[in-house]
């Protein structure tokens, strides 16, 4: 088993293979209308003006592992709060980094002259980030029609833009490579597609956009989605982001093995990990590392794999040692017979016992039969109801009723009464509500 594949419906992939790294993954499958700095971004610029909020629905492009999972987020043209997020440091001599992302303008304007609205670069701290290159920019050349082009430093006039004009209000798939030259100038390359998932370079063609006579940086650890002011920025919608050191891993490239869901949650002050594989080749098993944001993964479990199967595998682990007051990422390790390894992508769990937002977890595992469990988080107590629905919005079984304390809870449901199906699970609290799609196969 050399990577896992990613199946369109899932909400996690193993990318990483080798000394190939996915370095971050971002689909937005945040609650709508929460902030980003609420969920785990840096305000480095501008905090809390005009602050970037999630967005629905998220972008769809066939074909890309990322398309269409969680939400979006906007990046606006009216200036004010940048946010970052950092991944694993890159400071070596001929690494390659690459970037892929959707990207949608819905800017409405007849003529915009661009800047830059995403770049990689080196960050300083959560609050200094200075040092960019990669960065990618926009520009409304007529009413209805945009263009895209690159730059590699913060210097006036360097940006390099596509030849082909594109269209506003349509998605499409921006690829960037960097690669990092010690002793020169750093590479930076463009691609941009409106169809179809390049397999590696050679499918994709010529560059859209080059640009390899400018210094960038030779240090990375963090990616930026920027506002400008309206007088130049292009607003876009942003989702799907893959940062990666291969190809194959930033487009999330079929391999032979599927996990189609991979989740942390914190469960009576422990983390709860859960994920799902729809297939397993040669599979030892799972490493668990756990790292906060001061230190690195160290590896606290081992949960063993089928070898090889095709039918459905689900895990869990507890991590009963993590601290409640801590904020953790997650990932998995998964480990073959022969030694080979790869890497999940990391998922996050916020500090503190009381979560921040309502939210509703997709049940787990799903498709069931017949039991499955349902985790929910509440900020403030209040009187509970979940419920469950079939497709005519017929109630037709009550699983939670009363008063619950704020917290994250768990609930473990039997479905052995009812037909095979898709059926709505809603949990109400407090005037709020959130609703999910569960399958029932028997």
């Amino acid at each position: 088993m050399k990577k896992f594949f990613f199946l369109l419906f899932a909400v996690s992939v193993f990318g990483v293979m080798s000394n190939a790294q996915v370095l971050f993954e971002e689909n937005f499958d945040y609650t709508v209308g929460s902030l980003l700095t609420a969920n785990g971004y840096d305000a480095h610029s501008g905090a809390g003006t005009n602050p970037q909020t999630v967005v629905t629905p998220g972008l769809t492009y066939a074909g890309y592992v990322s398309s269409g999972i969680g939400n979006a987020d906007v990046v606006n043209n009216l200036g004010g709060e940048d946010v970052s997020k950092t991944f694993a440091l890159q400071n070596v001599d001929g690494t390659t980094i690459y970037a892929a992302l959707l990207v949608n303008c819905n800017d409405a304007s007849a003529t915009k002259t661009g800047d830059y609205f995403f770049h990689l670069g080196n960050r300083a701290s959560a609050t200094s980030f200075t040092q960019f290159c990669a960065r990618l920019n926009a520009k409304i050349t007529a009413a209805g029609v945009v263009n895209f082009g690159i730059s590699n430093a913060s210097t006036a006039g360097t940006q390099v833009y596509s030849s082909v004009n594109y269209a506003t209000n349509t998605t499409y798939l921006i690829i960037l490579k960097y690669v990092i030259n010690q002793a020169g100038n750093d590479e930076l390359y463009m691609w941009v597609k409106d169809a179809g998932v390049p397999t590696d370079e050679a499918a994709a063609g010529t560059p859209d956009a080059a640009q390899t006579t400018l210094t960038g940086v030779d240090t990375l650890n963090a990616f930026g989605l920027r506002q400008g002011s309206s007088a130049n920025s292009v607003s876009v919608i942003v989702d799907g982001i893959r940062i990666a050191t291969s190809w194959s891993d930033m487009i999330g490239a079929a391999v032979p093995v599927e996990l189609t869901s991979f989740a942390a949650n914190r469960l009576e002050g422990n983390v709860q990990l859960q994920w799902q594989t729809a297939t397993e080749k040669n599979n030892s098993g799972f490493d668990i590392e756990r790292k906060t944001e001061s230190t690195d993964f160290v590896n606290v479990g081992f949960v063993k794999g089928n070898g090889t199967t095709t039918n459905t595998s689900s895990y869990t682990f507890v991590d009963k040692n993590a601290g409640a007051t801590t904020a953790y990422a997650y990932r998995l390790k998964q480990v073959d017979f022969d030694g080979t390894v790869s890497y999940s992508k990391v998922v996050n769990v916020s500090a503190g016992e009381i979560p921040s937002v309502f939210a509703l977890a997709q049940n787990y595992p799903n498709p069931f039969n017949p039991t499955t469990s349902i985790i929910y988080s509440l900020p403030q107590s209040g009187v509970v109801t979940l419920a469950i629905f079939n497709s005519l919005g017929q109630k037709v079984k009550d699983v939670v009723s009363g008063f619950q304390e704020a917290g994250s809870h768990t609930v473990h449901i039997s479905a052995s009464d009812l037909s095979s199906g898709t059926y709505i699970y809603k949990i109400s609290v407090n005037g709020l509500s959130l609703t999910k799609k569960m399958v029932l196969l028997k």
